[in-house]
């Protein structure tokens, strides 16, 4: 008889977080399959639709993207009419990003599967004593130490690498 398997260690908190973004990740793929959006797709829109029209700088920012990263997964997104590219009103350069007609019709026909499953969700956490603020204000917390972080190590490496290459 197999020996029952002890659980993984927990190791770090940002193992915790990778193993979590998967999980998420999972959940995502499982509740949209089959619905007028992917997951990514429900993302944007989802962000927009909350957020109202926004430079791509701005998303980039908000979503903590680098600015190419976020422009390769809005191409498609753009490209299949769910999100408009208009200019911005003040700024010739700039062009807005905008939940489309096409796409808010999408995401409203996706909701209502999403809705469901994330109420379970919720309800499930809740059940467990999760108080889901707290939660919200946590990973607030820790999104904004890691960007902290990540400034830091920019900085150390930009100035090694003047350091390396001054004459």
């Amino acid at each position: 008889m197999a020996q029952p398997q002890p659980e993984p260690k927990r190791l770090t908190l940002l193992y915790q977080l990778y193993v979590t973004n998967h999980a998420s990740r999972r959940f995502m793929r499982l509740v949209l399959d089959g619905a007028a959006l992917s997951s990514e797709e429900f993302a944007v829109l989802s962000y927009l639709h909350a957020n109202g029209p926004r430079t791509l700088s701005q998303a980039s920012r908000d979503l903590g993207l680098p600015v190419t990263t976020l422009a390769t997964t809005l191409g498609p997104v753009v490209e299949a009419g769910l999100v408009d590219r208009t200019p911005h009103p003040r700024d010739r350069r700039a062009r807005l990003l905008a939940i489309s007609e096409r796409g808010r019709g999408d995401l409203v026909a996706t909701l209502p599967s999403f809705s469901e499953a994330y109420t379970t969700l919720i309800d499930g956490l809740q059940r467990d004593g999760a108080d889901i603020e707290s939660m919200f204000e946590t990973i607030s917390t820790l999104r904004t130490q890691i960007e902290r972080s990540c400034d830091r190590l920019e900085d150390r490496a930009a100035e090694h690498a003047r350091a390396t290459t001054a004459p």
